[in-house]
């Protein structure tokens, strides 16, 4: 599912606690990460599509 797909709420949070590199898609599997992450005070990195890495450490560049 394209970001456009998602609703604003769901593409904000998304951006807020889930790191997507460049070439991958925003999909539904994002949204819950980003949901779980708000709820425990976590950020995921996602790695490739369905593969996710826990961020235990604040990002040295929020802005990246």
């Amino acid at each position: 599912m394209p970001d456009s797909a998602l609703t604003p709420e769901d593409a904000t949070l998304v951006h807020d606690f889930v790191d997507i590199p460049p070439g991958l898609a925003i999909d539904r599997t994002d949204v819950q990460r980003a949901r779980l992450a708000q709820a425990a005070g976590g950020r995921f990195r996602k790695v490739a599509p369905g593969l996710y890495e826990i961020i235990t450490h604040a990002p040295d560049n929020p802005t990246a």
